[in-house]
Formats: structure tokens, sequence, C-alpha cells
């Protein structure tokens, strides 16, 4: 495979994903799809075996320096790697401002554009996701909510998932 095809294969490839987010957050393909480990172990795994057995980083490329960091990005398949890295943490980003929203009940039309400025400039999109849940939940922390504990008359199987159950 070519390092272009590769590129937009993984490019290209995320993209459902992050329209899920935006347009049906709360279905349940959502839920199954994005919101699980599916995508990033995809994604990781991709990453895993062209780190170790494709990516050939030029001389001297390495994160101690910017020169260095600059030289990783000369090499296809090795701006391919960092490339992914991008991908898996802004979908991971991604999702947790929509799990986080649901969970606080911030209306899903303010952080729609949060999650596109999330897709194409990550840490945009967290920075205007957090200063949307600031004015609408006046919430200013990165803490998860607190969880109830289980009760006797409470099903636990739908504890801890910080989602609505269906």
């Amino acid at each position: 495979m070519r390092p272009e095809t590769a590129f937009n294969l993984f490019t290209y490839g995320v993209l459902p994903a992050w329209a899920l987010l935006v347009f049906a957050p709360r279905w349940k393909w959502t839920q199954r799809l994005v919101h699980s480990v599916l995508i990033p172990v995809m994604l990781a795994v991709s990453y895993l075996y062209l780190l170790l057995f494709v990516a050939s980083p030029p001389p001297g490329a390495d994160a101690s320096s910017l020169e260095g960091a600059m030289r990783l990005f000369q090499e296809p398949w090795t701006a391919i790697v960092c490339w992914i890295h991008y991908l898996v943490f802004d979908l991971f980003v991604g999702a947790w401002l929509v799990r986080d929203g649901l969970r606080r009940k911030v209306p899903h039309l303010a952080v729609a554009p949060c999650v596109v400025l999330t897709c194409f400039y990550g840490p945009i999109g967290l920075l205007a996701y957090l200063a949307v849940r600031a004015i609408t939940r006046r919430t200013f922390t990165l803490e998860e909510e607190a969880r109830a504990a289980p009760t006797p008359s409470a099903p636990a199987e739908h504890l801890g998932s910080g989602l609505p159950a269906h």
C-alpha cells in the first residue's frame, strides 16, 4: 500500500465516527461503535504495526528537539504513525466531550460545534466545549461527576457508564 493511500484510509476512516458524535450522539450504534474501545484499539494496533514494522524514522529524528521532531515528518510512514496518534486522541477527546455533555445535560446543539472543532483543531474544540460547559452548567473542572453508590433497589449494570440507559 502506498503511504498516501494509507493516510487517506485512516483519515477518512474515522470521519463516520465523528459524524455519529455530531448527528446521532444518543443512537445505540454511536454508543456501541464510538464509545467502545473498537475504534481506538483498531487504530492503536495499526499504529503499533506501522511503528514496529513499516516506519523508519530518518537519522536524527526524535522528540527531544524541534529539529528532531520535524525530521519525524520527513519519512511518509513515520508521519502516518504520528497522524494516527492525533486521530486516536482527538477522537477520544471528541467522544469524551459528547459523553460529558450528555451526563451534564449540556444542550447538544451547543456541543456539536465543539465536536467539529475538536475533529479539525483538537485543543480548540476542547477549549470551546469547556467554555460552553462553564456557561451552561457553571462547571469549571475536568473531574467526572460523583456517582452514587449502588443501592439495593438500583440496578448496578447501568451505574458507571455515565450514559442514559436505553
